[in-house]
Formats: C-alpha cells, sequence, structure tokens
C-alpha cells in the first residue's frame, strides 16, 4: 500500500514537472515587431484587408451606401498596389525605395478619398490617421513612459 502510494505520488510529481516544462506555443509571435506584422492586417488577403478598412472608416465617418461601394473599391485598388509594391521589394537588398513608393501611393489615396468624403468626413479621417501616427510614434519609443519631470 505504502508502496503503491509513493509509485503514485512520484508519478504525479513527474508529470506535473513534465507539463510544466513543455514549450511555449508558438502561435502568437514573440516581440513587439513580430506582433505588428503578425497581425490580422498582414495575415489577411488584400481583399480582406480593403473590406476591414471599409467598415472601419463606414462605422468611424457614418459612411452613405454609396460611399462605402466607392470606398471598398478604392480601398481594394490600394492594397493590391500596396502589396505589389512590397513584393517588389521583398528580396531586393536595398529597400530605400520602397518607402516612397508606398508614400505616393498614400497620397494617390487620400486624394481619391476626399473626393469621396465631405469636407467634415475627410477632416474627420485626417484627424483619425494623426491619431493612429502619433501613436505609433509613441509605441516607436520602446514603450517607455515620460516622468511627471518630462512633462
Amino acid at each position: 500500500m505504502k508502496t503503491a502510494f509513493a509509485f503514485l505520488t512520484a508519478l504525479a510529481l513527474t508529470t506535473t514537472t513534465a507539463w510544466a516544462q513543455t514549450a511555449p506555443s508558438t502561435t502568437a509571435p514573440a516581440g513587439p515587431a513580430a506582433r505588428h506584422r503578425g497581425g490580422r492586417m498582414a495575415q489577411a488577403t488584400p481583399e480582406q484587408r480593403a473590406e476591414m478598412m471599409t467598415k472601419h472608416l463606414t462605422q468611424q465617418l457614418s459612411l452613405s451606401t454609396e460611399q462605402t461601394a466607392r470606398v471598398q473599391q478604392l480601398a481594394l485598388t490600394n492594397t493590391h498596389q500596396m502589396e505589389a509594391v512590397r513584393s517588389k521589394y521583398a528580396t531586393a537588398a536595398d529597400r530605400k525605395g520602397m518607402g516612397q513608393e508606398l508614400k505616393t501611393l498614400k497620397e494617390q489615396n487620400d486624394a481619391q478619398l476626399k473626393q469621396i468624403l465631405t469636407a467634415e468626413q475627410f477632416t474627420k479621417y485626417s484627424q483619425l490617421q494623426a491619431d493612429r501616427m502619433a501613436k505609433r510614434q509613441q509605441h516607436g519609443q520602446g514603450g517607455k513612459m515620460k516622468l511627471k519631470s518630462e512633462l
């Protein structure tokens, strides 16, 4: 009886120890850069990204049905163009031109979007973009919080 109890105790401890030492799941990427590139948008197809962007803009800007359809088409075209630029530079040793090409695409997209949206909607869109960039820059500082003396 004592032998069986000792055996079961040893088995339980061994099993618990082995279970605790299993490798962590590889489904979640490590590090902030990996999380950014491994997010929903990075894994989505151009069609899915266009759909997500359209849905977001429709909710944020209260788009009409006609505007939603036009924004969807513009977003789809834009995501295909951006993917083409990224794949063009995917194997290139020199990626200096990629940033400029993406910036040009963004400017073209914004110009076309300005024709679709009302002046009020475009102002709100511009503010949303500025807020998003500020948030990205804040995260780019390593997530450090400013001290009260630095404010």
